[in-house]
């Protein structure tokens, strides 16, 4: 209408540019061979100005007023359309001051008894919830973007609009959505979800317990579960005597992360004629469409749950996964059928893969460097090729990795480079993974791209991140990688007899992990090494080296000096990297180091590399560090820990430590 009103008032200006082109012509043409021709050009040129002239001062002026009028009518209707609109309507400008607004939006705010003034009132005084620090964040949206503010016991949906961008000023359209999002809150907490309950140590309870007590142990248990769960909401069924099937909406679940899943605590309470606990694996998925795919994340989340050692719940969406419990230490389980089911599974996989990769972590410590050994000498059993993929050789490590390098009996390819491996590795080829079940952490990240024929061996627990692997065996209440592999080498091909030198390398990893046999071990622990003394192993030799370098000595005597403490057990120190050639490991070192100082029940070694600072956490039954090195990004073993923090100082990351274990201990987490 704007531009067609502009065009309507120009046209005869442009009309009379065409006569006058016209009238040129006409007198080019006619004025040398006619001698009057030029008296019709003056005269339509003459009449053409003068119509002109007459639109321009009259009709056009008559058009301006009519225009105006029909504006200024047209607004005045607006306005009153606006103020009789049943929806609250106003207009802020840019820092938020309400400059008009219409009856609807005068008797909302009546409705809840704020006042409006005449000089200063701000949209935000009336809806704290938005954000109006930066003046311009109020236009940061998109177009017509919409959000939900509270008034009072409603809720409204303001949608906003910007309509002079010269003057900043929006349009504010506020809906009463109170009864959808209350209709949308029934909906979400009546949303179903479905869940996993496995009782951990069934069978070693049963056999601790008098057979006239098997029917009563296992009517207690499920009365703990029927009770907790009836009192959520919730419909429990019995699969089988130690499995138990969940449904309960999503109100119930909230109910169950309110309290952390107490259940654990409570079944941990019951007591049988036996030494042992009872600890439950609980698992749900929630968030999925249908129950069918809940059920699928909650077999997921009892995969986590169970290779994180059990006793406690996992929580699996679509989105992400929470864990509660993993409060308790561990057994292990007396029997080996599970380690003798693996040692069978690895080998009849090994028959039909050639050649095979062994690879640890990243910044692989004794452990890794053992259990990779281990796996060596079982793939070379089977005359498989077989290549230890080894980009870092730490100061612990660097004895033993001479030793074999120097030696006849090993060939020059039995370690290689990370970027050797993947120039050389084949089709048919499979890699075993040790001491880590995280893809982020291994030594090459690059070779679980090359094959789907993957073994881990671990003995941390499980997290997000984990490797897809064909075959695993993550035992978190094992004392390390090596007492595993150890087990597995007497499994496999009739019982495999390590040379002495690969028998040191893999004792070495068992005497570090576990601080020189002073924690978590079991008689299992002390098993595996019996049978790598039998085979050889010269334990002088292997303290020789794994003596410690003069300047690490020192570091870790500096890094005592930083040791604070809090009143509560835990003990915070800062190791310096400089000079040293394996800082973490003797990071990790300091950290056991502090668990010898009466009271502490945690320690927590803090060590900066280029932009990393390494958080080394360790302690010895009354806290699980594991937990805290989650909710960091990290992970590891209930009383073996750590994180990689980025981007800030040691002083800065022990801090964070600190308001961790502050809040988990406020949230009954530790």
């Amino acid at each position: 209408m704007r531009n067609l009103t502009k065009a309507l008032i120009k046209w005869p200006w442009i009309w009379l540019s065409f006569v006058w082109l016209a009238a040129g012509a006409f007198f080019a043409l006619f004025v040398y061979s006619r001698s009057h021709s030029w008296i019709p050009v003056a005269v339509i040129a003459l009449g053409t100005l003068l119509f002109t002239l007459c639109w321009h001062l009259v009709i056009r002026n008559k058009i301006q007023q009519t225009v105006t009028q029909l504006a200024t009518e047209i607004d005045e209707e607006l306005s009153l359309r606006l103020s009789a609109l049943q929806l609250p309507y106003a207009v802020v400008n840019r820092k938020g001051k309400l400059l008009w607004h219409n009856e609807a939006f005068q008797e909302m705010l009546n409705d809840y008894g704020t006042e409006l003034q005449k000089k200063a009132v701000f949209i935000q005084e009336i809806f704290p919830q938005i954000n109006y620090t930066d003046e311009r964040a109020f236009f940061s949206g998109q177009r017509g973007a919409k959000q939900f503010v509270p008034l009072g016991d409603r809720v409204f949906s303001l949608l906003q609009r910007q309509t002079m961008r010269k003057n900043n000023l929006t349009a504010i359209l506020l809906c009463d959505e109170t009864e959808h999002v209350r209709t949308m809150e029934t909906l979400q907490k009546e949303r179903g979800a479905a869940g996993l309950i496995y009782v951990d140590n069934y069978e070693e309870l049963l056999k601790q317990t008098e057979s006239g007590q098997h029917s009563l142990l296992g009517a207690m248990i499920e009365q703990q579960i029927q009770k907790y769960f009836q009192d959520r909401g919730g419909i429990v069924c019995k699969t089988e005597k130690d499995r138990f099937s969940i449904f309960i909406n999503h109100e119930g679940l909230d109910k169950c992360r309110a309290d952390r899943f107490s259940l654990l605590d409570a079944v941990r309470g019951i007591r049988t004629s036996g030494s042992m606990q009872v600890t439950l694996s609980i698992a749900f998925g929630e968030g999925a469409a249908v129950y069918q795919d809940n059920l699928g994340l909650a077999q997921v989340a009892m995969d986590l749950a169970l290779g994180r050692g059990g006793d406690q719940a996992v929580i699996k969406r679509p989105e992400g996964v929470e864990y509660f419990g993993g409060k308790a230490q561990g057994e292990t389980a007396q029997t080996r059928v599970r380690a003798r089911v693996k040692a069978q599974a690895l080998r009849e996989l090994m028959a039909l893969h050639n050649p095979v990769y062994i690879m640890g972590h990243a910044n692989g410590d004794n452990d890794s460097f053992g259990a990779s050994v281990a796996i060596y000498r079982a793939a070379v059993s089977l005359s498989r090729q077989a290549h230890i993929v080894l980009d870092t050789v730490s100061f612990s490590v660097r004895p033993f990795w001479e030793r074999f390098q120097a030696s006849a009996d090993y060939p020059r390819h039995m370690f290689l480079t990370g970027e050797e491996a993947l120039a050389r590795f084949e089709e048919n080829a499979m890699l075993v993974v040790v001491d880590t079940n995280q893809q982020s952490m291994v030594e090459c990240p690059g070779i679980l791209e090359k094959t789907d024929q993957i073994v881990v061996f671990d003995h941390h627990r499980q997290a997000e991140g984990a490797i897809p692997a064909l075959l695993s065996y993550v035992e978190p209440y094992a004392s390390s990688s090596c007492e595993m592999v150890t087990e597995i080498l007497q499994y496999f091909n009739d019982g495999i007899v390590p040379k002495p030198l690969e028998a040191e390398a893999i004792y070495s990893g068992i005497l570090i992990d576990t601080d020189n046999f002073g924690s978590r071990t079991s008689s299992r622990t002390f098993e595996a090494a019996a049978y790598l003394k039998r085979s050889g192993a010269d334990l002088v030799q292997v303290k020789k080296m794994l003596r410690e370098d003069y300047r690490e000595y020192m570091a870790k005597a500096r890094a005592m000096q930083t040791t604070e403490m809090t009143d509560d057990g835990f003990a915070f120190a800062v190791c310096e990297a400089e000079g040293l050639e394996s800082p973490t490991i003797i990071g990790a070192q300091v950290a056991n180091d502090l668990l010898n100082i009466s009271g502490v029940k945690a320690g927590f070694v803090f060590t900066r590399i280029n932009d990393l600072v390494y958080v080394s956490a360790r302690a010895i039954d009354e806290v699980n560090v594991q937990l805290i090195m989650e909710r960091l990004g990290g992970g590891g073993h209930l009383g073996s820990a750590g994180a990689q923090l980025k981007d800030m100082s040691e002083t800065e990351a022990v801090a964070l430590v600190r308001g961790t274990i502050r809040k988990m201990q406020e949230e009954g987490a530790l």
